[in-house]
């Protein structure tokens, strides 16, 4: 929900609003109490780009040691890291940014963890609230840049009002399925005298029943041989519910396949290799046309990632197409009761044979890196991974590697990768962090090392360097188009002069190494596996 803004400003007389020289020393100021019912509500890391009109907020952190304030140089690494962090732990980061030009560059990213389903709590410093209306220059309409990444936009105007709208975004943030929540702070605010009783949002599970009909007509149909696919999508994808999903992989006209862009999926240690859903429509349609059933187990009905001539923008067929709901007990509950029901016996994990990196010809290639990953992934890692250069390669082989967890660009805003990977190293110290990234979508988020380095965080990247956007090359192939400029050609590739990204990683303070055989990146790879803080690997490839 959305609180709209007072049609009125208060004035700096008016008495609505304390100042910072207003406020007796050592009371508690509007940012302490927002920041205490924060910590209270299990809000605990702010990944922060703050300005001028964030200054009092700032004061307010080193009064509340509860929240860990950390520093980013751009705010689309606060999004993504936020993103990042809530696909690992579950609980939502904050973020600090600047006024509206500060919000809009951590747009992007929010746009992929509002794909993601993540939870995020959006803290913007405004103006003082009585000097909106003099149109300042970094004045601007920051409801209408917050609304479409957020499910509730809110705006303090006074003291009474800051403490109403903290509470209801609270509130939003940590329930089930909270989404984004924006919450515009004027700086007299954050300063403002406040006395207020500390809140502490709890999450009230929902409990939706399961839909049992719907799970005995899917079930019907398997036990009358009807050719079905299960469409595995959100919690459908995580360790419980793969492992029901291993009962029904014994039937030769079910097929299992998973949603394109997971938010969080897992893979290895035994656990179902799972085939990702691929969106073109060219294939896409057909291949669902060719099932009697399309059961949803956490997944969307599938849509065309882009539009296609001649094709619909919601594949296969509405009439074939069944929701499954999961109720409070989610996919794993659903996968279960279809398998109950079909009687089919439990399976228990095998491990796979592990996957091999030996090349005999030692030449780097996208498949070979892959190979090296996957052979020397840690147990219990995580994988951030953007691009398909690296990404695509690594995912057909997961489930030869050791249990691992995987985070992937879900709304197709590149620059979350290396962001996401920060996140994810914050939420959990105790794992391996690796990302799997494109040099063009690095990119733009590059400043991401730094922070990597300052906090110290146990992540290494991979960057697939082949000087090129070759998903665009690839889709200028794919619908016919051959350039023959060379002024046009050099819009898709990044040469002259190449990016040099060991130098710019240990400019960022990062240690750094460049490999051009599957040997130097076997050597590579297995040191920074060994030895913990962050590491960037540029991967050459032909």
């Amino acid at each position: 929900m959305t609180t709209p803004a007072a049609s009125t400003v208060p004035s700096q007389a008016s008495g609505q609003a304390g100042t910072q020289a207003g406020t007796p020393p050592g009371a508690q100021t509007g940012s302490h109490w927002m920041l205490r019912s924060a910590a209270a509500s299990g809000l605990t890391v702010c990944f922060a780009n703050p300005g001028t009109t964030e200054l009092p907020f700032v004061a307010g952190m080193d009064a509340v040691p509860e929240v860990r304030p950390i520093l980013t140089l751009f705010e689309g690494v606060c999004s993504g890291a936020a993103d990042g962090y809530y696909r690992i732990s579950g609980k939502p980061a904050m973020t600090l940014t600047h006024l509206g030009p500060g919000f809009a560059n951590a747009i992007a990213n929010l746009h992929n963890a509002r794909r993601a389903g993540s939870a995020i709590y959006n803290v913007i410093g405004e103006h003082m609230s009585w000097h909106i209306e003099a149109d300042p220059p970094l004045n601007s309409d920051i409801e209408s840049l917050a609304r479409p990444v957020s499910a509730g936009v809110y705006r303090a105007d006074s003291v009474a009002s800051l403490a109403s709208v903290t509470r209801q975004s609270l509130d939003n943030v940590v329930a089930p399925g909270g989404g984004i929540h924006s919450l515009i702070l004027p700086m007299d605010l954050q300063a403002a005298a406040m006395d207020a009783p500390l809140h502490a949002a709890v999450a009230k599970p929902i409990d939706t029943p399961m839909d049992g009909a719907a799970i005995d007509r899917v079930a019907a149909g398997i036990a009358a041989g009807k050719r079905t696919l299960l469409l595995l999508g959100a919690d459908a994808l995580h360790e419980a519910a793969l492992i029901e999903a291993l009962r029904l992989r014994s039937l030769s006209h079910v097929e299992i396949v998973g949603e394109t862009f997971p938010a969080r999926s897992e893979h290895g240690g035994g656990l179902p290799a799972i085939r990702r859903f691929n969106p073109s429509a060219e294939q896409a349609h057909p291949y669902l046309l060719g099932f009697d059933c399309v059961a949803l187990i956490g997944a969307k009905r599938p849509v065309a990632f882009f539009g296609a001539p001649g094709y619909p923008s919601f594949l296969g067929d509405p009439g074939r197409t069944v929701p499954l709901c999961g109720g409070s007990e989610g996919a794993h509950g659903v996968l279960r009761a279809l398998a109950d029901t079909l009687r089919l016996p439990v399976q228990s994990l095998q491990a796979p044979a592990p996957a091999q990196d030996h090349d005999r010809d030692n030449t780097l290639t996208a498949e070979s890196a892959a190979r090296v990953v996957a052979a020397n992934l840690p147990a219990n890692a995580i994988v951030s991974a953007e691009g398909q250069t690296l990404a695509f390669p690594f995912n057909a082989i997961a489930a030869e590697a050791q249990r691992h967890s995987t985070i992937v660009l879900t709304g197709g805003a590149i620059g979350q990768g290396i962001p996401a990977a920060f996140g994810a190293a914050i939420a959990a110290p105790d794992r391996k962090v690796i990302g799997l990234q494109s040099d063009g979508s690095a990119l733009y988020t590059i400043q991401t090392l730094w922070s990597m380095a300052r906090e110290g965080v146990d992540a290494t990247i991979l960057i697939a360097s082949n000087r090129r956007y070759n998903i665009l090359l690839n889709e200028m192939r794919r619908n016919g188009y051959e350039l023959v400029s060379p002024a046009v050609t050099d819009l898709l590739h990044l040469s002259r002069p190449d990016i040099d990204w060991v130098h710019l990683a240990r400019g960022f303070g990062v240690k750094a190494d460049r490999v051009g055989t599957v040997a130097e990146l076997r050597a590579s790879f297995r040191r920074a596996m060994a030895e913990p803080g962050p590491k960037l690997i540029e991967v050459v490839l032909p």
